[in-house]
């Protein structure tokens, strides 16, 4: 974009100017002044000239298309980006950049090969979509005709109103051509292209403007309008529109501009008002310096700019570190437009979001992370509505100063790697200039940003004789033989890995997770659903799994009944056990979920539950795992299709009286008596902490709800009736106990965190809890680190260090552990023989008792004295 250029002698482009009368007559914002198709080899540059008359907010709103050779319009080709304009811009859009830049000393604004245009092709501008100015005639082959300009230009010569049809060649001047004629005189092609203005009658000669005396910059140190002062203590200046010479220290760079700030002595001591701004334009002039520099003021979608006057050469006035950095506290309460363009500084900020990292180069930090309210409070409640506000503020953006998307690397942070990253929940430190875009105030930081990192290698909790814990191993599928009897990733029913390479990522990954989880019982989620066969994925992910571990460490997996499969989804739960800690008692339980008919031809399903009951082998007590996998909230159920969900049910995402439902028909299955007291209910319940499914299962009541929850309609359960649900099956979530501030899950949607992964326990397996922890080892890792996305957009060739081996990003979720201890039941007292019996024979069944009872005693006195309770190393 420029605001002025001059007409130098060697054929360098000239603007065209036009007169406050000329504004009247045109109708438009925006208006096609001029077309060019070069003289260099190739026809090049060829370009297209238009004139901004009023300041346009977001030219995102206008486009421009050809049509070639008569052959009718092409449409809208080339839709201009998210940027403003001033009136009397001239913005130049080039087939390419190269030809244009060395034909005229200067680069066009824009390019797109839609501008490829010969002397013949017509031209159209667009607003919303609809034409609303046009060169030429687009159902004419211009050859031979009045717009015949090959190798010259066109430009407007007078006054005519916008068009968006009739094409009036009386009101544009060319050369490479006879206008009368049509004969082609490239002589004329060397000339400038022509300084114009347009008259409001019609016809009228081409006459030059008045030249304007050349902008007297002076020598540094001479008088110069404060920054101050053109920012103002308002949110926008009041001097946009008017131009002022600045000098000023440039404090760092960003594409296309630089930031610049008062010497500390030169600041007005207004805290309202900020001593900095950005400049549009370029300069070899380096950060740390001094320059003088003349432009024009300008708002730029809330931040206000200076567009450098390229005609005015900047002065470099030497060196200076007279410029104060100001320290933002977190969470800050001040308004930062005070400190727009300024040198600030965070210490220790926490990251909440690495959602843009990888496409627009930027991070947010915070105070802390953001958690999803639903993961604290009911829906609607007052502790609800506190969740959301503090979700909210004191964000901050750190960005990349590329400008560009998809950085080759990333500014701030240039050495990330899987072995160095950034993730959610790491403390930060930063500084550098701050602006404002987006919505949003942004630190441009001038070196490397300091990162300390929250990684634990192994999770950190307190051990007790036996640990449980839920892993989701995202869509986990082992492949396929296909008819040649070779390995293949390409079926229909698979849902992950597409190669054998990607898949070798992914499990590496998962199985030094579960290793280092080092857990008695692992429930599993998201595993492909191919049965217990030897060519099955969970026998493929235990073999790997056992590959890295000792005999006594070894695992073995729970099993149907009959080997079948475990519902008909194409992923599933499963069950892995160390058996020398635990031993599977009985057959496995699956507990089928309700279906919901959502409409005549469409069921909504959910993967049964899988139920076993185990003895620990030390204290030969018993307990039974429910291992889950509710139903998602991306996808619709009857209560979202059927009639407008509730605000309740609408922030606790979509299915969630379906999963309420689930909920019931688990904790009914788990009531049954022939199952042993302690039990855990473990997996991915699709249900943030404080929503209504894990309600159910733990603690609610309506009056400590503040609403009644219902189940879903449409289904088995209550001839296809809504319920209330008035009670709750009493178990407790061991994270509320043991680790109140985890989460196991991170949505980029939100950029929140919360948990939708538990381990609840009944009553008797609660007294016997000893510690449980999330190990955050997926979801607050990038997401481009994912065996999926690493491969796929960042192998190592690339420059992206991304597929090492490791626990982090093995999956999407992160695992919980707890850990228990258990210890035999204290044996009945010994029994009084009676005082009737021969003490010499005496009864033999009363000697088996006592006997019996003395082995009891010993094995619980063995147990309690090696049941200390000890510490992990991380």
């Amino acid at each position: 974009m420029r605001t002025s250029l001059s007409l130098l002698s060697a054929g360098i482009l000239s603007a065209l100017s036009l007169s406050a009368a000329t504004n009247v007559a045109l109708a438009n914002d925006i208006v096609i002044s001029g077309v060019i198709d070069g003289p260099l080899s190739g026809g090049v540059p060829k370009a297209v000239e238009l004139y901004v008359i009023n300041d346009v907010a977001d030219l995102s709103e206008y486009g421009i298309g050809s049509a070639n050779n008569g052959g009718g319009s092409d449409g809208e080709e080339f839709t201009f980006p998210v940027q403003s304009a001033s009136a009397g811009t001239y913005l130049y859009i080039a087939s390419e950049i190269d030809g244009f830049t060395s034909f005229f000393g200067m680069a066009p604004d824009f390019d797109s090969s839609a501008m490829g245009i010969n002397g013949d092709d017509a031209v159209e501008l667009f607003k919303d979509g609809n034409v609303i100015d046009t060169f030429g005639d687009i159902n004419v082959d211009g050859n031979g005709t009045a717009w015949e300009y090959l190798d010259g230009w066109a430009y407007r010569s007078n006054g005519q109103t916008a068009n968006a049809g009739t094409f009036n060649d009386e009101n544009w001047a060319y050369s490479g051509v006879d206008a009368l004629d049509g004969a082609n005189t490239n002589a004329e092609a060397s000339t400038p292209f022509p300084l114009g203005t347009f008259t409001t009658e019609g016809g009228g000669d081409v006459e030059a403007p008045p030249v304007e005396p050349p902008v007297a910059l002076g020598v540094c140190g001479d008088d110069a309008t404060l920054i101050s002062a053109i920012q103002g203590s308002d949110a926008a200046s009041e001097e946009a529109g008017n131009s002022h010479i600045v000098e000023a220290i440039i404090t760092g760079t960003r594409q296309g501009g630089f930031f610049i700030q008062e010497e500390n002595a030169d600041s007005d001591g207004d805290a309202t008002t900020s001593e900095a701004i950005i400049v549009e334009g370029e300069t070899d002039i380096t950060v740390g310096n001094v320059i003088r520099l003349y432009g024009s003021v300008t708002e730029n979608f809330g931040m206000t700019t200076i567009e450098m006057d390229s005609d005015v050469v900047a002065e470099d006035c030497g060196a200076s570190d007279d410029v104060v950095t100001t320290s933002i506290s977190m969470p800050y309460e001040e308004d930062l437009e005070a400190f727009e363009g300024m040198l600030v500084s965070v210490t220790d900020a926490t990251v909440t979001s690495t959602n843009s990292l990888w496409r627009f180069g930027e991070i947010v930090v915070s105070d802390g992370v953001k958690r999803q309210p639903s993961d604290i409070a009911p829906p609607l409640s007052d502790a609800f509505a506190a969740a959301q506000t503090e979700s909210e503020a004191s964000l901050l953006t750190i960005e990349d100063n590329s400008g560009s998307q998809y950085p080759d690397a990333i500014s701030f942070f240039p050495n990330f790697s899987y072995a160095n990253t950034i993730r959610i929940g790491d403390t930060v430190s930063a500084s550098g200039p701050l602006n404002f875009s987006f919505g949003t105030y942004r630190i441009n930081p001038t070196e490397v940003i300091a990162v300390t990192s929250t990684r634990e290698d192994t999770p950190v909790v307190s051990e007790g004789n036996l640990s449980v814990a839920t892993f989701n191993v995202l869509n986990y599928f082992n492949g396929d033989e296909d008819e040649n009897g070779e390995l293949t990733f390409d079926y229909d029913d698979n849902r992950g890995a597409d190669s054998e390479a990607a898949f070798a990522l992914q499990e590496g990954r998962i199985v030094e997770a579960i290793v280092d989880l080092n857990a008695d019982v692992v429930g599993l989620m998201e595993i492909e659903n191919d049965g217990f066969g030897d060519d099955s994925a969970i026998q493929s992910l235990l073999n790997a799994i056992n590959a890295q571990l000792g005999e006594a460490e070894q695992y073995a997996f729970i099993s149907t009944a009959d080997n079948s499969q475990i519902g008909t989804d194409a992923i599933t739960v499963g069950l892995l056990y160390r058996g020398t800690v635990v031993t599977p008692q009985g057959d496995a339980v699956i507990v089928a979920m309700p279906e919901q008919q959502v409409s005549e031809d469409r069921l909504a399903r959910m993967r049964p539950s899988l139920v076993q009951t185990f003895e620990h082998t030390e204290s030969g007590e018993t307990f039974a795992v429910a291992v889950n996998h509710f139903k998602s909230k991306g996808s619709q159920c009857a209560e979202d299709v059927a009639e407008a969900p509730s605000d309740i049910d609408t922030i606790q995402g979509s299915c969630n009286a379906l999963r309420v439902s689930a909920a019931i028909t688990l904790g009914n299955a788990l009531n049954d008596e022939t199952l042993p007291e302690r039990k855990i209910i473990l997996g991915d319940l699709n249900a943030y902490s404080a929503e209504d499914p894990v309600a159910v299962l733990t603690d609610y009541t309506p009056e400590n709800r503040g609403y009644t929850i219902k189940t879903a309609i449409n289904t088995g359960m209550d001839e296809g009736e809504a319920v209330e649900v008035d009670a709750s099956y009493g178990y407790h979530n061991l994270a509320e106990t043991f680790d109140e501030d985890g989460f196991s899950y991170w949505f980029f949607g939100t950029e929140q965190v919360g948990s939708l992964d538990h381990v609840l326990a009944s009553d008797a397996m609660l007294a016997d809890a000893v510690d449980g922890t999330h190990w955050n080892i997926n979801s607050v890792e990038a997401y481009q680190l994912q065996y999926n996305q690493a491969l796929r957009f960042y192998p190592d060739e690339e420059g992206y260090a991304f597929t090492d081996i490791g626990p982090f990003r093995s999956s999407d979720h992160d695992p919980f552990i707890a850990t228990f201890n258990l210890v035999a039941d204290e044996p009945a007292p010994l029994p009084i023989p009676d005082e009737d019996e021969d003490s010499s024979g005496g009864s033999m069944g009363g000697i088996l008792t006592l006997l019996a009872a003395m082995v009891g005693f010993r094995r619980w006195s063995a147990v309690s004295k090696n049941s200390a309770t000890k510490k992990r190393a991380s």
